[in-house]
């Protein structure tokens, strides 16, 4: 149980419910991918709200979720993951912590390191804040990945993930983001279906 409500924080990013994408290669030139790419990575504050279903071997469950993210601050909260309650993780460059109802807080120098230490679990988690927006994490290799005829992604694959893209909403600040996401690593899915993005 304690492995799958920590799964559910940290991966909370990379899920979906998402349709089997056509694979169109490409649909920008890469002048337009990269003015793409440019305009989500100046977006320094934005907040994401619906979702979060995990199914591993022998279990599953569902929570919403709320992330904030400012800059390279962020807060991810979890209500009701798997019967456990409410979950808060805090994190910022070189310190995570997680607080969870009637337990002591627990604290490391990253998410990666607070997962291992209680699941056993290698989780690229710095990379989910890339995906969850559309776009590959830097410094891990893209194995394959595929666009939607609006030119954004439908299927990334990098670090033994396959995320899948389905539907994509329109924001505030006038660029689409991604609304329900498909992630699988072995024998574990994860489906994000967000309600709503908030970008200042």
């Amino acid at each position: 149980m304690r492995l799958l409500s920590f799964s559910l924080l940290l991966l909370a990013l990379l899920s979906g419910c998402a349709q089997q994408p056509q694979k169109v290669q490409p649909p920008l030139n890469k002048e337009d991918w990269a003015k793409r790419q440019e305009q989500i990575l100046n977006i320094r504050h934005w907040q994401a709200t619906g979702k979060l279903g995990v199914k591993v071997p022998n279990d599953g469950g569902s929570a919403s979720i709320n992330w904030q993210q400012h800059n390279s601050d962020y807060q991810i909260d979890l209500n009701g993951p798997l019967g456990l309650g409410k979950m808060t993780i805090n994190g910022k460059p070189d310190e995570v912590s997680l607080i969870q109802g009637g337990k002591p807080p627990q604290s490391a120098r990253t998410a990666e390191e607070l997962l291992l230490k209680n699941t056993g679990w290698r989780i690229p988690v710095a990379q989910l804040a890339y995906w969850v927006r559309g776009l590959p994490a830097p410094k891990a290799k893209v194995t394959d990945y595929a666009f939607n005829e609006q030119g954004g992604l439908s299927e990334l694959q990098q670090a033994g993930w396959k995320i899948s893209y389905g539907d994509y909403l329109q924001t505030s600040a006038n660029i689409p983001l991604p609304g329900r996401i498909t992630a699988e690593f072995n024998e574990v899915r994860l489906t994000l279906v967000i309600r709503e993005w908030q970008i200042p």
